[in-house]
C-alpha cells in the first residue's frame, strides 16, 4: 500500500491542454488496494498555475473527492526569495507531511518540479524524508511523433529544481517520454470500455482531435499514468537503471543524457513497459473501476 502525494499540472477538461494528469489520478483512485492519495499539489506545466489550480479544484468537486488540494508555485521565480519559498502552500505541505511521516510517503510528480525544490528549500531533509519520488518527464533522445518533434515539458520547466532532486541522492523513478510511448490509447480502444456519452469520454475526447491535428496521431500516450502505474504496479514493468549526467544545461531541454564514466551522475530507475497490451488493459480497468466507484457514467 502506497501513501501518495500527487504533485501535478492537471488540465483534463481544459481545451488545448493535455489530459494525462487526470487519467493518472483516476488510475490511482481505481486501485485502492494498492494506494491512497493523501493530497494533491498543483503545479504549472500544461498551463499556468491559475488554470491548473482552478481546474483541479473543479475536477475534485465534480468527482466528489475528499482529498485536500494545495496550490503550488507559479514558476521557477516563485522560489527565488526566502519569503516566497516559505509562503508556497504546496511546498509547505510537502515538507511538513514528509517530516511528520519520514519514509512513509511517496511523491508522484507529473508536472514541473518546482514544488519539490521549494519543499527542500523549506526543509533540507525533505528529499530524505520522502519514501521515494516517481516522476514523468525527460527525453533520452529527440521525441519524434510521425516526423514531428514534441518538446519535453516537465523537467525543462525548472531545470534547477530537477537538478536538485536528481543530485540529492533520493530514490527516483522516472517514466521517460520514450518509455511512455507504448502506453498509447485510441478512441476506438476506449469505446470498447466506455459508451460514447460516458463522462470520461466527454472529458478527454477533445484531446484525440488535438493530437490528430498536431501530430497526425491516431490517439495519444497516457504519459503521466505510466508514472502512476510504475509506482503502484511495478510488476507491469522491467526496471532498468539509468545513469543520468548531472548537467543543468542539458536539463534545460529536459534531456537525460546517459552519463559517461567519471561524469557527475545520478542513478535512477527507468521502468520499461513489459507488455504493452497487458499494460493498456490494466490502465483501462483502473479507469473503469474509478468511474464506477465515483458513480460516473460508463
Amino acid at each position: 500500500m502506497k501513501n501518495i502525494i500527487l504533485d501535478f499540472d492537471n488540465t483534463m477538461g481544459v481545451r488545448g491542454c493535455d489530459v494525462d494528469d487526470g487519467l493518472a489520478l483516476l488510475y490511482l483512485l481505481g486501485n485502492p488496494e494498492r494506494c491512497r492519495v493523501l493530497a494533491a499539489c498543483t503545479t504549472y506545466g500544461n498551463a499556468g498555475i491559475d488554470v491548473v489550480d482552478a481546474n483541479t479544484r473543479a475536477l475534485f468537486e465534480k468527482l466528489g473527492l475528499n482529498i485536500p488540494v494545495y496550490r503550488g508555485a507559479a514558476g521557477p521565480g516563485d522560489t527565488d526569495t526566502e519569503a516566497a519559498r516559505f509562503l508556497a502552500e504546496a511546498a509547505r505541505f510537502l515538507a511538513e507531511a514528509c517530516a511528520a511521516a519520514p519514509g512513509e510517503i511517496s511523491v508522484l510528480a507529473t508536472g514541473s518540479t518546482t514544488n519539490l525544490a521549494a519543499a527542500a528549500a523549506r526543509d533540507e531533509a525533505f528529499f530524505r524524508n520522502a519514501a521515494d519520488f516517481t516522476l514523468m518527464g525527460g527525453i533520452t533522445e529527440s521525441l519524434v511523433i510521425n516526423g514531428r518533434i514534441m518538446d519535453e515539458l516537465n523537467f525543462s520547466c525548472d531545470a534547477d529544481a530537477t537538478f536538485a532532486l536528481l543530485a540529492s541522492g533520493a530514490p527516483v523513478t522516472i517514466a521517460t517520454a520514450q518509455n511512455c510511448l507504448p502506453a498509447h490509447v485510441t478512441r476506438e480502444r476506449l469505446s470498447e470500455a466506455f459508451t460514447d456519452d460516458a463522462w470520461l469520454m466527454g472529458a478527454i475526447d477533445y484531446w484525440f482531435a488535438d493530437m490528430g491535428e498536431r501530430y497526425a496521431w491516431d490517439g495519444f500516450a497516457v504519459w503521466d499514468q505510466v508514472a502512476a502505474a510504475a509506482l503502484i504496479k511495478p510488476e507491469l514493468f522491467a526496471n532498468e537503471p539509468l545513469l543520468v549526467a548531472l548537467n543543468p544545461r542539458l536539463l534545460f531541454a529536459g534531456y537525460l543524457e546517459r552519463a559517461l564514466p567519471g561524469t557527475p551522475q545520478a542513478v535512477v530507475s527507468a521502468p520499461v513497459i513489459a507488455n504493452p497490451s497487458a499494460y493498456l488493459a490494466d490502465a483501462v480497468a483502473g479507469w473503469q473501476r474509478a468511474c464506477e466507484m465515483l458513480g460516473l457514467e460508463r
